[in-house]
């Protein structure tokens, strides 16, 4: 039994060598215009390598075995995500949000290097090419040009209060207390939560300013402004202004990979004295896997203009 612990410690510390070397290597500026986290070779081809590599060396350095095979290449994978976590390495939310993808990429790894060591006794080719696949089409990926994908997010809530008293919560909030805004899951992994918006003159041209924890800052430029019914504005995320503590660098809102166009409130009333408040925002996806990262997105925000809408619900019928 000693003999076996050893032997997956040394898998183990193998296995964590290579994922190490490569994020490190993928994520130093020099190496960057050729090599990206944010890319399919880093989130699909590199769990494939680790998987297959705990595979070769399960099966070299123990026996054979369907754990080797199906189970260890996600359960090693899992681990390392959550250590890239502990270890500040990436952003809990980045975790999350890749640990799907990442385990079920290792798991093919691991069971295609088990499929290879059926039919040759020697893999070392095999499980060389997978583990270097990641270096050779990081290079390839950046000639080709990450789509941009524009998505409208919307959520509504119904106010039991006049169209005017909604008028005079949405286009100026003043601060928001920790303890109206609604225990959303995303505040608890490390989102900001919303703080206030000021505007410094009403009509279309005025400047609202939209402040969120942690110093992070929004700035947008009235577009429609028709009161009690709607208001439209741009939003503007300076990337270089938004503290790197406040996001992963790989979410930054205004960066490479993601940003918020513009949002619009408006009042729908209804016949039975109450009204429905309507918030849409307009977000652009630029990953080449925005099929998978638009769904968390919009699930975030989501959760996000819920909690917006709730503060300003519960606000006006106060006041009413």
């Amino acid at each position: 039994m000693a003999v076996t612990r050893r032997q997956t410690l040394i898998i183990l510390a193998l296995a964590a060598l290579y994922p190490l070397a490569t994020w490190f290597l993928f994520a130093t500026k020099p190496m960057g215009e050729w090599l990206q986290i944010v890319s399919i070779s880093f989130i699909y081809t590199l769990p494939c390598g680790i998987g297959a590599l705990v595979c070769f060396l399960g099966y070299k350095l123990d026996k054979p075995a369907r754990f080797w095979a199906y189970g260890a290449p996600a359960l090693v994978m899992l681990a390392l995500t959550f250590l890239s976590w502990l270890f500040y390495m990436e952003a809990l939310v980045c975790a999350l949000v890749a640990a799907p993808v990442l385990c079920l990429m290792a798991f093919l790894g691991g069971w295609i290097m088990s499929l290879i060591l059926k039919k040759t006794r020697d893999g070392r080719l095999s499980v060389s090419v997978l583990v270097l696949l990641p270096y050779a089409l990081s290079p390839l990926e950046q000639l080709w040009q990450a789509p941009h994908e524009t998505r409208v997010m919307h959520n509504e809530v119904r106010i039991h209060a006049a169209p005017e008293v909604i008028w005079s919560h949405i286009h100026e909030v003043p601060a928001i207390q920790p303890q109206e805004i609604p225990p959303q899951w995303i505040y608890h992994i490390g989102f900001p939560r919303p703080i206030a918006a000021t505007i410094d003159r009403q009509g279309v041209g005025g400047r609202r300013h939209a402040t969120f924890e942690r110093e992070v800052s929004f700035f947008e430029v009235v577009t429609h402004w028709e009161p009690p019914k709607k208001l439209s504005f741009t939003i503007k995320a300076d990337p270089e202004f938004v503290p790197r503590t406040a996001f992963d660098k790989h979410i930054i809102v205004g960066g490479r990979f993601y940003d918020v166009l513009d949002g619009t409130y408006e009042i729908e009333r209804r016949g039975d004295g109450t009204c429905v408040l309507h918030l849409s925002s307009t977000h652009r996806l630029s990953t080449r896997f925005n099929w998978y990262a638009g769904w968390w997105s919009e699930w975030i925000m989501h959760q996000i203009q819920g909690s917006i809408l709730e503060v300003v619900r519960k606000r006006c019928e106060q006041a009413a």
